[in-house]
């Protein structure tokens, strides 16, 4: 194992079990791999997704609703200031695109989809989910969406 490997923060490090596919976990993880898809350290981007998550605010409908002004704090509590106004701005339209696209389930994502460059090309819809944030997302996903 390279030592990147080994020191990579995956989802069982922020306490997201995506072994049963459940939806809320699914959506906690690709909001984690927003934060890692910035130019930022893991470490703080690990930190700033245990602060939403100890709010309560990542969930489709939460974020959807979140005031811009309340993530933008809370990023910054996590060490997130780099990038706190346009990831809170990413946020709030990712809740809104999973629940006005998906019903509010991420999970309804890869319905119809025949490849794994289609669900990538699906997930970098989200704002600041470029091809390697997926490319994360998708690696950890393999199991639960068969891709």
């Amino acid at each position: 194992m390279s030592p990147a490997a080994k020191d990579r923060v995956g989802p069982r490090d922020l306490g997201i079990d995506l072994s049963g596919g459940a939806d809320a976990e699914v959506f906690r993880w690709l909001i984690a791999c927003q934060l890692f898809g910035a130019r930022i350290k893991q470490e703080i981007a690990a930190e700033t997704f245990r602060v939403l998550d100890r709010d309560g605010v990542v969930t489709p409908r939460k974020l959807a609703d979140a005031s811009w002004q309340h993530l933008v704090d809370l990023l910054g509590a996590g060490g997130y200031r780099r990038y706190d106004e346009s990831a809170a701005r990413a946020l709030i339209a990712n809740g809104k695109l999973v629940v006005d696209t998906y019903q509010g389930e991420l999970s309804k994502l890869p319905e119809g989809a025949r490849t794994k460059k289609e669900i990538a090309a699906r997930l970098q819809e989200f704002e600041g989910v470029g091809p390697k944030a997926a490319e994360i997302f998708l690696r950890e996903m393999k199991t639960v969406w068969a891709t």
